[in-house]
């Protein structure tokens, strides 16, 4: 009683203790788990979106993809011609090539081309890339010897000119008019792309002879215009050949 007396006012009478504040005194009730993640329909609802935005745009970037590479192949094939230009201007008559011999290695050595022909389309160069013949000349005249086969390789060539079909002639007749042959015993220089894709043979075709001479489809043989290819093979490829001079 001592110790609560001082609690007590004057008047003797005692305060009543404020009431309880909301929430005070009451007993509290549990709370709900807040849910987390997404519902089954919300799932599907993201994978059909995924899927049709998979659809849509994945067919669009391989396509892009393609065409820049073709693109990138018109581009290598306008530059060689120029310097197999400014070589017969420079030397006269351009040597026929054989097996082991290229023409760029010729051009490189004559200082007509910083590098060897090389397209991002059909094989790319090996590594280390196959030695060719060499090139030097003697009394005026151009000849290459040793060297390995360049079958395999994307390369520039020079053959003398026959009647065979243009996708068949490995590159020594075009029927640039797409009917009349070249000149018989002329010399014909041309680009060779190899394993070249279906689909890219035909846009590299589109890209430089238009739709006038070029295949109705990619898997037939293309025998009019610049750019001639026999059919594909049975893993879609096939070897193409691009017209650059003839002499």
């Amino acid at each position: 009683m001592r110790y609560l007396n001082h609690l007590r006012p004057a008047n003797g009478v005692a305060t009543p203790p404020p009431p309880p504040r909301a929430g005070q005194g009451q007993p509290s009730r549990p709370r709900r788990a807040a849910t987390a993640g997404f519902s089954m329909v919300e799932m599907v609802g993201v994978l059909a979106i995924i899927a049709i935005l998979a659809v849509v745009i994945v067919p669009r970037v391989f396509s892009t993809i393609e065409s820049s590479r073709v693109t990138s192949a018109v581009s290598s094939i306008t530059a060689i011609k120029s310097s197999v230009a400014d070589f017969a201007g420079k030397y006269g008559s351009i040597p026929t090539t054989t097996a082991n011999s290229r023409i760029d290695d010729l051009l490189l050595t004559a200082g007509l081309t910083d590098s060897r022909f090389n397209v991002k389309i059909g094989t790319q160069p090996s590594n280390p890339p196959i030695a060719g013949a060499t090139w030097a000349q003697t009394a005026g005249t151009w000849a290459a010897t040793g060297g390995a086969s360049q079958a395999t390789q994307s390369r520039i060539i020079c053959v003398t000119s026959n009647t065979n079909a243009p996708s068949t002639a490995n590159g020594a007749n075009y029927q640039l008019d797409g009917v009349t042959n070249l000149p018989a015993g002329s010399l014909v220089v041309s680009a060779v792309l190899v394993n070249v894709t279906a689909s890219e043979a035909l846009a590299l075709s589109q890209s430089l002879d238009g739709a006038a001479y070029s295949a109705a489809t990619n898997t037939v043989a293309d025998n009019a215009g610049k750019v001639v290819y026999a059919a594909p093979n049975g893993a879609g490829l096939t070897t193409v050949y691009v017209y650059l001079a003839n002499q």
